[in-house]
């Protein structure tokens, strides 16, 4: 249940944005100890192995406990076949990401991905994917520790 809910509130996030609805309506209103708030504009891109980014909204994936973070894939971008020791629950935010599943990149079984799909990748669940020229956006929430054991 906590899961559905994680994805309809980016779900909602999403379709806002992608409606120009400005976030900012509110913005000198005080927050209550304890909320987080994280605009577009104030995140914090890293670079990852391979090329992507990522920006760390929640927790530690590294750690134990809850984490949510974001995946921006460049174009024509691949990840060959590998998996994570935990489910991870994941949502496309932006583009269109393909997803194929075994333990070798096979382009025949890819499936896409576009924007507003929400996927899970199962722990130890050999995947792999990829972006075309828009590239992509991707939403992932789990319970770390996690990690990417590379298969090929």
């Amino acid at each position: 249940m906590h899961y559905r809910y994680l994805s309809i509130c980016v779900m909602m996030y999403s379709a806002l944005n992608f409606m120009g609805i400005s976030s900012s309506l509110a913005a000198d209103i005080p927050l209550p100890p304890g909320v987080t708030l994280v605009k577009p504009n104030e995140m914090k891109w890293e670079p990852s192995p391979g090329g992507k980014q990522q920006s760390y909204l929640l927790g530690d994936p590294r750690k134990a406990g809850p984490y949510i973070y974001l995946v921006k894939w460049p174009a024509h971008d691949k990840a060959l076949a590998h998996t994570h020791p935990d489910t991870r629950y994941g949502m496309v935010l932006s583009g269109v990401h393909y997803i194929g599943y075994g333990t070798k990149y096979d382009e025949s079984k890819l499936h896409a991905h576009p924007a507003g799909t929400f996927f899970t990748e199962p722990a130890n669940t050999a995947h792999f994917g990829k972006t075309e020229g828009e590239g992509a956006i991707l939403y992932f929430f789990g319970t770390g520790p996690t990690g990417v054991f590379p298969l090929e």
